[in-house]
């Protein structure tokens, strides 16, 4: 099974380059409804701030899927009757996929939309979703993936940085694995900002105009244990024919599946 997470930037153009790559599931944001793609997607995301954007989060695929609408919070026999909705339309969207016989994964497309500040934004929104990681329908094969507007490349003792590293652990704390820690080498990222040394983590994903030299991560793919242990690949497609098309790169993702 591949997997791509992107940023499309609202370009139609990517649609092709996304084509090129032959997904069986698609994590998309700032995306346009598509010209051809089957999925689900919001025509526009509307924040809090009542601002609409003519784009949306997106789960595409070529195989059979079903908007996932039902999901409940679950401890042992215990269930929550609350509804499985965004507050936010737009800013995720979550399908259940029939990637092969006998094998439904679960991918939602998570943005971190930026109407408050980014961790306020993914925390709202992690709440939203977490119920398919409680669900026994659901939490199997799980896939959640986008550009999260946040990062841990923070100065030292800047404000935002234990904010953002509590975001991430979060995801962590809900039982996912990063899928580009899991398959990067060990060693520092060159002209990564962060103070944790050798013992950097990250992977860049974005090219910010105004600092080209430097390599930002904003963007990541988190699966389930089980899912996590069918992972053979991860790696962002950072290169300059790709950050021509978005000024994200595309993760690119192979699963046993």
């Amino acid at each position: 099974m591949r997997v791509v997470v992107w940023n499309v930037a609202n370009k139609a153009r990517a649609f092709d380059a996304l084509a090129s790559l032959r997904p069986d599931i698609a994590l998309l944001n700032e995306a346009a409804p598509p010209p051809t793609e089957t999925g689900i997607w919001r025509d526009e995301t509307v924040g809090r701030d009542a601002k609409r954007r003519k784009w949306s989060a997106a789960v595409l695929t070529p195989h059979p899927f079903a908007e996932i609408t039902d999901a409940q919070p679950q401890w042992r026999t215990s269930k929550r009757n609350v509804p499985f909705e965004c507050s936010r339309p737009g800013s995720w969207v979550a399908a259940e996929v029939d990637v092969a016989a006998g094998e439904t994964v679960t991918a939602v497309a998570l943005y971190g939309l930026l109407d408050e500040l980014s961790d306020s934004s993914v925390h709202r929104s992690l709440s939203e979703i977490s119920p398919v990681l409680d669900d026994r329908r659901y939490r199997r094969l799980v896939l959640i993936g986008g550009d999260l507007n946040t990062g841990t490349q923070w100065p030292a003792g800047d404000y935002f940085g234990p904010r953002d590293g509590n975001v991430l652990a979060r995801f962590e704390a809900l039982g996912l694995v990063d899928c580009l820690v899991a398959m990067r080498p060990a060693g520092r990222l060159e002209g990564c900002l962060c103070t944790h040394g050798d013992d950097c983590t990250h992977t860049r994903t974005r090219l910010d105009p105004r600092r080209p030299h430097v390599a930002y991560q904003t963007d990541y793919l988190w699966a389930s244990r089980l899912l996590a242990k069918r992972l053979r690949s991860c790696t962002a497609l950072a290169t300059d024919e790709w950050f021509a098309i978005s000024d994200h790169a595309p993760i690119l993702a192979e699963f046993d599946v």
